[in-house]
């Protein structure tokens, strides 16, 4: 156009990059801070007791498979003799952690993904072997000494000494959060990515808890998919896939 002059953008070129830099810095730090306070004071600070429990081989059920680095369970592809057996304690298809917690406050978390059936809590752990097995021992989940979420098909249970609480989850979780705080005698249950509470429980026991994985039967393939303990890759370790698993 005749007699129209460009805007002289020198002034905005010729500011000082390295202030335009440390404001944004400052930016961003506010910020980081601003959501530490928030989570903070919306969502436990369970990181600073996260942990990865190993599963304990021993405990499993016989057509449980345990991965090499005892991170993860499925249901074992391949038969089963029947000359194995279960420990007397274990007739459900569950597996316990090697390590179990009796003071303190525990945060771990379960990645179970599009999984359609699974079992993820603590008990108490199993009964003596020279004990004969019993009806709280032998129904991990539904007694009175464990404390466990259900999920199937899509609905969510809390389930505890045969109490069953259908949970309003209004989106699929992908990966299950637990936070033992032994001091306050709670667990509690997360969707861990989305950080809401699910449920939690009021624990009245000063017996050791075990965590607790249960990936239920696989019926025509369709529950194959493993249970994973979350961990977070140490930078010298081998690598892990999105499921959580070392390759």
């Amino acid at each position: 156009m005749d007699g129209w002059n460009p805007l002289d953008l020198t002034p905005i070129l010729e500011v000082d990059k390295d202030l335009c830099e440390l404001a944004k810095l400052r930016t961003v730090e506010k910020l980081v801070d601003d959501l530490s306070v928030a989570l903070s004071q919306h969502f436990p600070r369970m990181w600073s007791c996260l942990s990865s429990p190993a599963l304990d081989s021993k405990s499993a059920h016989p057509k449980l498979e345990i991965s090499q680095d005892r991170k993860q369970v499925c249901w074992r592809r391949q038969p089963v003799s029947e000359a194995l057996s279960p420990q007397l304690y274990d007739f459900q298809y569950s597996v316990l952690a090697q390590e179990s917690f009796t003071t303190g406050r525990h945060y771990w978390e379960v990645i179970v993904q599009e999984k359609p059936y699974w079992l993820v809590g603590v008990t108490t752990g199993p009964v003596d072997k020279g004990d004969a097995p019993s009806q709280s021992s032998s129904s991990l989940g539904v007694n009175n000494t464990s404390w466990c979420i259900y999920h199937g098909d899509g609905q969510y249970l809390a389930c505890h000494d045969t109490q069953e609480k259908q949970l309003p989850v209004g989106k699929r979780v992908r990966k299950l959060g637990i936070l033992a705080n032994l001091q306050k005698r709670e667990l509690s249950f997360y969707d861990a990515d989305a950080m809401t509470l699910l449920h939690s429980f009021c624990v009245q026991c000063t017996e050791p808890l075990f965590p607790m994985l249960n990936p239920c039967i696989d019926v025509n393939g369709l529950n194959t998919q493993p249970l994973t303990m979350f961990w977070i890759k140490d930078p010298w370790d081998c690598h892990v896939n999105a499921e959580g698993a070392k390759e």
